[in-house]
């Protein structure tokens, strides 16, 4: 069977195997999801869209330093219980990879990651936020555990108590803009504005400074958000701080988002460091069941080829608990041919904390722009319970 005939099929054996989840997993009353879920007294709803994608009110929800400016806050000692949450994700897999002109293929099925995190806002004034999540998953030679957040965060520096104007963060957290970055991503596959361009980064050990005003609910005035920051790049340089970033955003009547990152500084390339200026702009509208991205993303390498990025992004949620979304990435290296990627996902929430994912992610580089495969045909299966 030629590559067409493969993806056609692999493409009807998607659609097909979601509609049949849509048609047998039944529903059932909502869950809490994890401790700010039980904390707030509502629903994973309140905050998400499409999990672990954040809706407008759970975006002001974290830029105040995970708390509501109305809310009560209390000392380490007077907690009622420990803010600790877990997640499980196991996987199967199939992959065609194509690499220097021989194909192969391989299945494979692992705990993808199993999750604990734990954090919050404390002190009599919210004034402190810390949190941490700690990811352990199977590799080919065994298990792999690593800190995936860890950071604190002083709250209002500057403005009114509970409502982060002015904060200052250290440690280890992602870099992106507020509706799109590399934690709230509902597809797994990554961007090639991450994996490529990297532009969006998780991991990042860095220390920023960022900050929010939020208007009234149905004002015409938008909601700002704005960070800057300096960040460790992986360098041969023992100076590591060789990085620094910037970002703004506007949301405007909850569902409509705009934004631009920079970044600059060195990075590791070969055998040498050079320098780089990246940088993007992006914006996301949500009208009822619908939420569509969209962005660019450019990266200025000394004395290597510049490289561009265009992503687009589909959500659909034609059921409360189905939902369905789509991606497209190009990138475009200087005298190179563009890459493209294409993928497809399928979710049905069989609780509101537990969700089964079906992904297709298909990729065509035959100057490889984007890595040293040509192409690729990836299938994932997903069963997440977080709790």
């Amino acid at each position: 069977m030629d590559s067409k005939g493969s993806l056609k099929t692999i493409s009807s054996v998607f659609f097909f195997t979601a509609i049949i989840f849509a048609a047998i997993l039944p529903p059932s009353d909502s869950e809490a999801y994890p401790f700010f879920s039980r904390k707030v007294g509502r629903d994973c709803t309140y905050c998400h869209t499409v999990f672990p994608m954040l809706n407008e009110t759970g975006r002001v929800y974290r830029s105040n330093g995970y708390r509501f400016a109305a809310d009560e806050w209390n000392d380490v000692k007077d907690w009622r219980g420990v803010p600790l949450a877990a997640e499980v994700e196991v996987e199967g897999a199939y992959n065609r990879v194509k690499s220097g002109g021989v194909g192969t293929e391989s299945s494979d099925l692992k705990v993808e990651e199993a999750e604990i995190t734990a954090g919050g806002a404390f002190g009599k004034t919210g004034k402190i936020t810390a949190l941490v999540s700690v990811v352990s998953g199977q590799t080919d030679t065994g298990t792999e555990t690593s800190i995936h957040k860890a950071f604190i965060q002083v709250n209002d520096l500057a403005g009114p108590v509970g409502e982060g104007v002015l904060n200052l963060r250290a440690g280890q957290f992602d870099i992106g803009l507020p509706f799109l970055n590399t934690a709230e991503a509902v597809i797994s596959n990554r961007y090639l504005a991450e994996s490529t361009i990297g532009i969006l980064a998780s991991e990042e050990r860095a220390v920023e400074l960022n900050g929010s005003v939020v208007t009234d609910e149905g004002s015409y005035q938008p909601t700002h958000r704005y960070f800057a920051g300096a960040v460790r790049e992986d360098v041969y340089d023992d100076d590591k701080l060789k990085g620094y970033y910037a970002g703004y955003a506007a949301t405007f009547k909850e569902r409509y988002n705009i934004g631009g990152i920079y970044r600059g500084g060195h990075e590791k390339s070969g055998s040498r460091d050079i320098s780089f200026d990246k940088w993007g702009l992006s914006g996301s509208a949500e009208a009822g069941p619908v939420i569509v991205t969209a962005g660019y993303f450019r990266a200025n390498r000394s004395g290597l080829p510049n490289r561009t990025d265009y992503v687009a992004e589909l959500i659909y949620r034609p059921l409360a608990r189905l939902s369905l979304s789509a991606r497209y990435d190009y990138l475009k290296e200087k005298d190179k041919k563009g890459a493209k990627s294409q993928t497809f996902m399928a979710r049905y929430n069989i609780l509101s904390n537990v969700f089964t994912q079906l992904e297709y992610r298909g990729l065509t580089d035959k100057s490889h722009a984007a890595g040293a495969n040509e192409d690729e045909d990836k299938v994932r299966l997903f069963l997440v319970a977080v709790f």
